[in-house]
């Protein structure tokens, strides 16, 4: 649950031997209705880190790989 903080952003890695493509999806109404946020491509021994822009809202984030991995996403809200 992402509303009512104003400073978001998030951190991926992964565990695999290849790039890995993360979409980074949102709920914005909060209704199931999932949009694009960003996408990252990790490559191995990488990690992406995103912030969000202050005035992004979104109820409910969710994160859709390419390839199977082992992965840590980290959502930081303040």
């Amino acid at each position: 649950l992402a509303t009512g903080y104003d400073h978001k952003s998030v951190t991926l890695s992964h565990h695999g031997s290849d790039t890995v493509n993360f979409k980074v999806e949102a709920d914005i109404t909060g209704t199931g209705q999932w949009v694009t946020a960003a996408t990252f491509a990790v490559k191995p021994g990488e990690t992406a880190e995103h912030k969000f822009s202050d005035a992004f809202a979104a109820y409910w984030f969710r994160v859709v790989s390419d390839k199977d991995t082992v992965a840590s996403v980290i959502f930081i809200y303040d």
